[in-house]
């Protein structure tokens, strides 16, 4: 199977893959005699999107040969913001950044310079690998608090791997939630096939969303319309109904969990083999054996465990304590959740919290698809851990039609490095959350840093495709951060807000114009992602600027001459059985998959050897190791002080399908479709106010405060608005403006006083806010 076809004519076709988003849909790449590209289609030899492509896949010449795009390094000549630039040659504008990273290092040390990136394109081990390479301490100054870490960690620390991403089996599942999800738009060519084919064959549908305009609300056996933030409540009522009725996966349950595990009552610590016996194994977690009648360790084959063991043990020390079961623990905190009393925090009636977990629980398989709806919670380590028990209890983990695990996850870690051993100790967290869980620095103390140099100087800041301005809580105080700054580093395709700030702006490649690794979000296979035409002007590959600059300071980290060497070592770590070359030719390739697949042989990779209900690992990071029903930290139930001024929950980062978060509004065809921000908010309040359909209006918080256009509905609950992201780009063609300054930026209404406390999240998906009329002149 040639990656290259020759055309009669002197062109070509390249099978590569398209990276406007995490998808990586495969792609025909028609380029003609000249080398210039002509179009790009869908391959239906992609086992997963089959030929199928978006708007933003589609636009990818118009993105290529866009005259607003960067073209060669530009080095700030004026005051920072002044927008005054002298362009210099890749070699200067290395041969700089050098110098004053390690000027900055000799004075204050490495840890005053932060790496990271925005959304990335494929290089977020790089970027990390970057920052490990300083061997002080890696910020990871990017927005991975908000997205895939949160929902990633708290899987792998209960199952070993992540499954509830691109593991959705929606092309066998009898039944399909999305939870806080909507991948019918934001990776749509994958998953809207699959779920058309099991809908079509009378799979249902659960849609769980406060959003009733969610593409698919309208076409579920279940829409669940909860208010945003309190899914922790949902989840433990659906855990209500399912142990409570018996619609749990007994055999699963028993023998591929931890439920069974003693925990020592009050203390909620396992009871090991230390505690029962002198000289025991401290690591060894144990079950009760009805069969023998004996305390044994969790991984005894062959046993017989009881999962409702209560009783007093003898200790080693002579003492008695009270052990009670994981499953019974768990329960305890379950049972105070009815339907009923979920209800009155969820504003979701009893009857269909209670009738949608039914048709979870008694589907033969069924698949969870949860994303940031419900990562960008102050409570996000509840609900995804609560969501992970429910996965793991009703049998659908490494099943076929449920969650399955996919390798890549597993083989990000060996790309970026060991994290340097001054980590804990030098990153900078405050006192507003630990981040015990997810160990790096909280952007937002970070920024602090920046401003104040404690608890000490942050001086420089280098990312590639990242936009602070655009997906950091609390714009104006990170602009106000990124103007303290000695060093400031962009790479990217536009000159973004955040790029007009730097003092050094880089151009990097479109997809069509770089050679690289199609593996995230890519489900079984990874692909050879070969640059379709050569690069223009003179624009490099994020990952050759991170391979270059990265030589420069640590050789011994970065050893690869190019960046084929480097592919041949990232496709050796991840054990693919492939070399660059060969997958070059090739395209695609099918990976080794988890030792997981086949539970039953090799167990989970866990602390426990199997799927957790109690994180054990949790336990030693200071983290409750079991889910509560936590609500977020600002809400109308938690700060009704805040709410009495400010009544509505604001959602966030509402998607476009044509859009890339804050990417490619100024491609004329895609801006068209959406060419304006609306905020989106019930009619009742725009009767109340006055305001007229397209009307523009303030949209204020304790924040801060910004405006859009009105878009009045009926499918919202009154009590909640939408607030789209990513608003700053014009389209000059079409003579639609930009919006400078932070005024249509919804995450300059987020708030930066509180976040989670696992995984450093704000709550950007239930800001409390209010819709305000414009005054004469405004």
């Amino acid at each position: 199977m040639d990656s290259v076809i020759p055309l009669p004519d002197g062109g070509k076709i390249v099978k590569t893959n398209c990276f406007e988003c995490h998808a990586k849909c495969g792609v025909l790449c028609e380029v003609d005699k000249d080398g210039e590209l002509v179009s790009v289609k869908g391959n239906p030899e992609d086992p997963r999107s089959e030929g199928r492509m978006c708007g933003k896949g589609l636009s990818a010449t118009r993105i290529l040969y866009d005259p607003d795009r960067l073209r060669w390094p530009l080095r700030r000549v004026g005051e920072r913001g002044e927008g005054k630039w002298e362009r210099i040659t890749w070699d200067e504008a290395l041969d700089w950044l050098q110098e004053r990273v390690e000027a900055l290092t000799e004075e204050y040390g490495a840890e005053t310079i932060a790496y990271g990136q925005g959304t990335g394109r494929g290089t977020n081990q790089w970027t990390g690998r970057a920052g490990n390479a300083g061997g002080r301490v890696h910020h990871s100054l990017s927005p991975g608090n908000i997205c895939l870490v949160p929902m990633m960690v708290q899987a792998f620390l209960q199952y070993g791997m992540f499954p509830t991403f691109d593991g959705c089996d929606f092309d066998n599942a009898d039944c399909i939630v999305f939870w806080g999800a909507n991948s019918v738009w934001t990776e749509p060519t994958y998953t809207s096939g699959q779920v058309g084919r099991s809908r079509d064959r009378g799979a249902k549908l659960i849609v769980i969303d406060p959003f009733f305009e969610h593409p698919l609300a309208a076409k579920a056996d279940h829409f669940v319309g909860l208010r945003p933030g309190s899914d922790p409540y949902l989840a433990m009522a659906w855990l209500n109904v399912i142990m409570n009725e018996d619609l749990y996966d007994h055999e699963f349950t028993q023998k591929f969990t931890n439920a069974p595990m003693l925990l020592i009552e009050g203390a909620n610590v396992p009871l090991n083999g230390a505690l029962v016996e002198e000289g025991g194994n401290p690591q060894s977690m144990l079950v009760f054996d009805k069969a023998s009648g004996q305390f044994v360790d969790i991984h005894t084959p062959g046993i017989d465990e009881d999962m409702n063991y209560h009783g007093l043990v003898q200790l080693a020390d002579g003492s008695q304590a009270p052990v009670t079961t994981v499953w019974s623990a768990l329960k305890q905190r379950v049972d105070e959740w009815t339907p009923e009393h979920a209800s009155e925090m969820c504003w979701v009636p009893a009857e269909v919290i209670r009738q949608s977990a039914r048709t979870y629980a008694t589907a033969p398989a069924a698949t969870i698809n949860v994303f940031q709806g419900i990562e960008e919670q102050t409570n996000c380590k509840d609900t995804l851990q609560l969501v992970n028990i429910l996965i793991a209890i009703c049998g659908n983990l490494e099943k076929k039609g449920g969650n399955l695990s996919m390798p890549f996850w597993n083989q990000m870690g060996p790309l970026t490095g060991a994290e340097p051993e001054t980590q804990k100790e030098l990153r900078i967290v405050n006192d507003k959350a630990s981040g015990s869980v997810y160990g790096i620095s909280n952007p937002t103390a970070v920024f602090e840093a920046m401003r104040t140099g404690k608890p000490y100087p942050v001086r420089g800041y280098i990312m590639v495709q990242g936009n602070p301005l655009s997906w950091s809580e609390n714009t104006a105080l990170v602009k106000e951060s990124l103007l303290c700054l000695d060093l400031l580093v962009c790479m990217d395709y536009y000159m973004s807000p955040t790029c007009e700030l730097a003092d050094l702006v880089l151009p990097s490649t479109h997809w069509t114009e770089r050679d690289y690794l199609a593996d995230e979000v890519c489900s079984e296979w990874v692909f050879g992602q070969q640059k379709a035409v050569e690069p223009l002007y003179e624009r490099k590959s994020d990952v050759w600027f991170w391979r270059e600059f990265g030589h420069r300071l640590n050789p011994e980290w970065w050893p690869w001459e190019t960046d084929e060497e480097l592919f041949d070592w990232q496709l050796e770590q991840t054990h693919a059985g492939v070399t660059w070359e060969e997958l070059k030719g090739k395209w695609i390739h099918h990976v080794p998959q988890m030792p997981s697949r086949d539970y039953r042989e090799h167990g989970f990779p866990t602390p426990s050897g199997r799927a957790e209900l109690y994180a054990v690992v949790e336990l030693i990071m200071g983290a409750d190791p079991l889910p509560a029903a936590n609500e977020p930290k600002e809400s109308v139930f938690s700060t009704p002080e805040i709410a009495a001024e400010y009544p509505l929950t604001g959602i966030t980062g509402r998607r476009y399908p044509i859009y890339y978060h804050s990417a490619y509004r100024g491609i004329p065809h895609l801006r068209e479709i959406v060419p304006e921000p609306q905020v989106i908010f019930h009619r009742s309040i725009a009767e109340k106010l006055g305001i007229d359909y397209a009307e523009w209006v303030w949209i204020e918080s304790p924040t801060g405060r910004i405006t859009m256009k009105a878009r009045p509905t009926d499918g919202l609950d009154p009590r909640v608005c939408v607030i789209p992201h990513g608003w700053w780009q014009g389209c000059a063609k079409l003579g639609l403006p930009g919006y400078p300054d932070g005024m249509s930026n919804a995450n300059t209404l987020t708030s930066d006083r509180v976040y989670n406390d696992e995984f450093l999240t704000p709550g950007l998906r239930s800001t409390l806010c209010r819709i305000v009329k414009k005054k004469g002149g405004e």
